[in-house]
């Protein structure tokens, strides 16, 4: 029935049998809806584990769907929802075995008190009518051979243990008959526990009975739950050590960036201040030109100057004797003589 159903379903829609006026309110399920079952989802529902067990959950109150099932699957959100699924069916799980855990460690107690050694049954009037002639006989037996002895006869008081003694085996024996019975009785009742489900099981049973109950539902599930629990944890445990690996690389990374930083930083600073030292000794040797350049350039200035001097007081010199020659010679010229007047010469007549 629920396969034909299934079948329309995918033919038809989830709304085949809806009227126009529930169309237009009904809205199609989807995989990450809340109404859907996420750890069926993802592996399995505790719910359907114990159908018609002692541990029946009872149905799950959310949607199961293989095509949803299918559709999660496909999805390229698959693996993005696969955690939180999985976080959600280990919260439940846990919550399940801790519960059996309780119960089995009261099934533990239980089975402790039972094993502890009960009180012998009562003997029966009979025996222990005949315990008590027995035990009348070995005293009366022993009153005989402690005179004999006295009376030094010993070959009759060794023949007078001999039957001291089978008088105990026989008394040995009428208790060990009621003790064996309770001893029987009490391993016909002895139970065992299974520590996966928490069921009893009778200790010397069938294998076909242990067997059932190794293939039963209940022990299943629980089995299923329990192994989903070591794996969840375990992948878990995986996870958090590569995490921690990976922050222990990322911090050794951290402190080798830093220590190649603070070796870089210190490389520049002695290069900063080599750079430092370097302009200082080209300022020593700059101030030293400068200082010498100018120290030449005055001399030379100086120098210019008195040649200069001395130039202008030679070139003086000669002009003053181009001069004074060239009046002594005009002085001595007789032309110039023979040119000048007389004091007597009439003037210019105007």
């Amino acid at each position: 029935m629920d396969a034909q159903r299934a079948l329309l379903d995918e033919l038809m829609g989830a709304a085949r049998n809806l009227t126009e006026e529930e169309k237009k309110g009904f809205r199609e399920i989807c995989w990450d809806d809340r109404e859907v079952c996420g750890s069926y989802m993802v592996r399995f529902c505790p719910h359907d584990l114990f159908f018609n067990t002692k541990s029946d959950l009872g149905p799950c109150p959310k949607i199961h769907d293989p095509k949803l099932k299918e559709s999660f699957e496909q999805s390229p959100r698959h693996d993005m929802y696969v955690p939180r699924f999985e976080a959600e069916l280990a919260q439940f799980c846990e919550k399940l075995v801790l519960d059996l855990d309780r119960k089995v460690r009261r099934g533990r107690e239980r089975l402790a008190q039972e094993v502890e050694a009960p009180p012998p049954p009562p003997i029966p009037p009979e025996k222990s009518e005949q315990l008590a002639l027995v035990e009348d006989k070995i005293k009366k037996l022993l009153e005989q051979v402690e005179s004999l002895g006295e009376a030094g006869k010993v070959d009759e008081a060794e023949a007078l243990m001999r039957k001291v003694d089978m008088l105990n085996a026989e008394k040995t024996l009428l208790t060990q008959s009621s003790n064996d019975k309770a001893l029987t009785l009490t391993q016909e009742k002895k139970m065992a526990l299974c520590e996966i489900c928490g069921s009893f099981l009778v200790a010397n049973d069938a294998a076909e009975r242990t067997q059932s109950h190794i293939t039963g539902k209940q022990h299943m599930g629980y089995g299923m739950i329990r192994d989903f629990i070591s794996e969840y944890k375990a992948a878990k445990e995986k996870a958090r050590e590569e995490r921690s690996v990976k922050d222990k690389e990322a911090q050794e990374q951290k402190k080798q960036k830093e220590k190649e930083g603070e070796n870089r930083k210190r490389e520049n600073d002695v290069r900063e201040r080599e750079r430092y030292r370097d302009r200082e000794k080209e300022r020593e040797r700059s101030r030293e030109w400068s200082t010498r350049g100018s120290r030449d350039s005055g001399r030379a200035t100086s120098d210019l100057k008195h040649s200069h001097y001395r130039g202008n007081r030679d070139w003086g010199r000669d002009r003053d004797r181009d001069r004074n020659g060239s009046r002594r010679s005009r002085s001595r010229s007789p032309s110039r003589h023979s040119r000048r007047r007389s004091p007597r010469s009439p003037g210019r007549q105007y």
